[in-house]
């Protein structure tokens, strides 16, 4: 629906309280299950107490008989859960999709739209993913777990097949859908119930619904799986989207997949990870539990949530309530994490753009005791100050920053050193510290497992260097047509395979050979949005411009590594008038275990060999060169090459070229 941009949004205008009320009574009375076991409470409620007055009855109903004030709403009650799903200062907005769809959108104060209708004066309340990612107490629509990895194709608003539905062989774990009905996906990056995230809103088109297409399936597959059944369902909002693009992008809660409240079979008798509902109703979570306080201290790694454990019966699985910090919270972590990052800069980096300090120095070195599920939620989006400007100001009258506007741009000039809060900050260690870390370790683990299942004796299988490729978001319709994954890496030979596979389909070539006709796919993909009839362009000049338009990165032993890839340098150098040093560095790149490489060079050399932090590099970047005594150009390179690194990334110095050449 929204894989396009819009064709136009009118100015949001502010909802009166009146109008609030009356759209969230709406939503209440659509989304029921929002307000838990008693969905109608409230209004049933108000009937009672209109049917009293007409009557003259003074009797009341007790807690036990109205459900309370409260209710049994997972501790919000209505008033409380109705700011969360439509606060106060909601506005809204007309627009029209790129398909000429027509339709509202309701928005919070800073602008993520919660709610949407389609058509005119539609009463048809939508929830979007925005409203998903809210703490709220019960899931307002049926939850659909997808495979993971999602085909790329539903990423971009392409119809849901019933092949990309997980579960498929537990019917208790899905919902009873029918024809029409709205659901909402969610997936897990491995594929289990535990640890799932929305991604999205649909419709059903399946005749039957659920259970009719899950009978064609079975039927399909029995007479050989050779034919397939049509879309499943529509898509009405996916993640990365242009309807997610208009917001803030949250990040989006992890919780337990939780059993329907309406399945389309009971579970197993058997089963001991899921069980019955006790009774009737929505699946229960507890209430979002209160955020614990944020104690600034790396010894804190405990998560800010946690959930419940063992088997869940329907009361007890949770829908998303993972604990969010607060705005205070995010302030104060990015109050240390900016002071981290000038403990590393030196005055001469200044002056400098507030905006590329706040993403190159101060994200980074936000603490890495905050835990995984919370890190994206620290920015400036979500804190006290909202805006970056702000904060500068605020930090400026301090007296730690000294800050100038240029252009509409704050502009950082310098920063006191010795100011009091600078003095007393506790190091700390970072976010970048942390995944630099993993990612070191992760393709050490990497080579030696390669290493260890080669054959040689002696040496090891040399690491495969290769450059490679994928799609980017401008031609990714046509890297579909081409059937290409988006999601993974591509050899440099499967982009002009790829393209003589489509010209030749389409029939696009021309007579000499050398000219490729321009479809509208193959047009946008070139960087021409409407190409006029007949219009052609040659062959090398169409094959340059998509290489030129993919992303493209290096893989080093199976270890992805964006940029330019820099080769193993050695140079050898002489100190105190005679004696020589080889300098070795860029041994990371190859992921070479620089202490055990360094021991190695000592043991084969008989002599010294050191390690130091390499000059001129950023101390962020943690490079490292070796010193070994002596010139050991030749032991160097034997080494190397038995680690498995090619020749041909393995570079002598120039200096020591024309030092040997002397």
């Amino acid at each position: 629906m929204f894989k396009k941009p819009l064709a136009h949004q009118s100015n949001a205008t502010p909802l009166r309280s009146s109008a609030r009320r009356q759209l969230l009574s709406s939503i209440f009375a659509q989304y029921p299950c929002l307000l838990g076991p008693g969905p109608a409470r409230s209004h049933q409620k108000q009937q009672q107490q209109q049917q009293q007055r007409a009557t003259g009855s003074n009797e009341t109903q007790t807690e036990e008989n109205n459900g309370g004030e409260n209710g049994d709403n997972g501790g919000l009650n209505e008033k409380e859960l109705g700011k969360v799903i439509l606060p106060e200062g909601v506005r809204s907005a007309s627009f029209e999709t790129s398909a000429e769809i027509v339709g509202t959108f309701w928005l919070t104060p800073d602008g993520d739209p919660l709610w949407m209708t389609f058509g005119r004066n539609s009463k048809e309340y939508i929830p979007t993913l925005y409203l998903l990612s809210l703490p709220l107490p019960y899931a307002p629509l049926p939850i659909l777990q997808l495979h993971h990895p999602v085909p790329p194709p539903i990423l971009t608003g392409a119809p849901l097949f019933i092949p990309a539905v997980r579960n498929l062989s537990k019917p208790h774990l899905l919902p009873d859908l029918k024809e029409g009905d709205l659901v909402a996906f969610v997936t897990s990056s491995n594929n289990q119930i535990e640890d799932v995230r929305y991604i999205g809103v649909g419709r059903i088109t399946a005749k039957g619904g659920m259970e009719g297409a899950l009978e064609r399936r079975i039927e399909n597959l029995k007479e050989g799986g050779e034919r397939e059944e049509g879309k499943f369902c529509d898509i009405m909002c996916i993640v990365d989207d242009h309807l997610w693009d208009l917001g803030s992008k949250p990040a989006l809660p992890a919780f337990r997949l939780p059993l329907p409240q309406k399945a389309l079979a009971a579970p197993p008798t058997d089963s001991t990870a899921q069980a019955q509902p006790s009774q009737p109703g929505p699946s229960r979570a507890p209430s979002p539990p209160a955020v614990e306080t944020l104690s600034l201290t790396e010894s804190n790694t405990a998560p800010l949530s946690s959930s419940a454990s063992g088997a869940a019966t329907a009361e007890q699985v949770p829908v998303p309530t993972i604990s969010s910090l607060s705005s205070s919270e995010i302030s104060t972590l990015l109050s240390i994490a900016l002071l981290q990052s000038l403990k590393s800069l030196q005055p001469s980096s200044f002056p400098m753009p507030a905006s590329l300090l706040y993403s190159n120095y101060v994200l980074p070195s936000r603490p890495a005791y905050i835990p995984k599920e919370n890190r994206e939620e620290v920015v400036i989006g979500k804190s006290d100050w909202k805006k970056l400007a702000k904060w500068m100001k605020e930090v400026s009258k301090q007296g730690l920053l000294k800050t100038k506007e240029t252009k509409g741009e704050v502009v950082v000039q310098s920063f006191d050193s010795k100011h009091p809060a600078l003095q007393n900050h506790a190091e700390f260690t970072t976010i970048a510290e942390v995944e630099a870390k993993e990612a070191r370790k992760a393709a050490r683990a990497a080579v030696t497992a390669e290493q260890n299942g080669s054959s040689g004796a002696g040496k090891a299988k040399e690491i495969v260097v290769e450059e490679v490729w994928k799609p980017a978001s401008g031609a990714l319709t046509f890297w579909e047509a081409c059937g290409i994954d988006n999601s993974t890496f591509h050899p440099p030979s499967a982009l002009k395979a790829s393209l003589d596979a489509y010209v030749t389909k389409n029939k696009l070539i021309l007579p000499d050979h050398r000219s490729i006709v321009l479809d509208e796919e193959l047009g946008r993909a070139v960087g021409i949005k409407k190409p006029e009839p007949g219009m052609a362009m040659a062959r090398d000049r169409v094959l340059a411009k998509l290489k030129a338009s993919v992303n493209w990165s290096v893989s080093v032993g199976g270890v992805m590594k964006k940029g330019s890839l820099q080769p193993i340098t050695m140079s050898v150098k002489t100190r105190q008038g005679r004696k020589t040093v080889t300098h070795v560095s860029g041994l990371e790149t190859f992921s070479v275990d620089i202490d055990s490489f360094a021991e190695e060079m000592r043991k084969a050399c008989a002599g010294s060999a050191s390690v130091q932090p390499l000059p001129g590099a950023s101390p962020k970047l943690n490079l490292q060169e070796i010193m070994i005594q002596g010139n050991q150009i030749k032991a160097v390179t034997e080494a190397l090459l038995a680690r498995g690194v090619p020749k041909r990334w393995i570079k002598e110095g120039e200096d020591s070229v024309k030092q040997r050449k002397k």
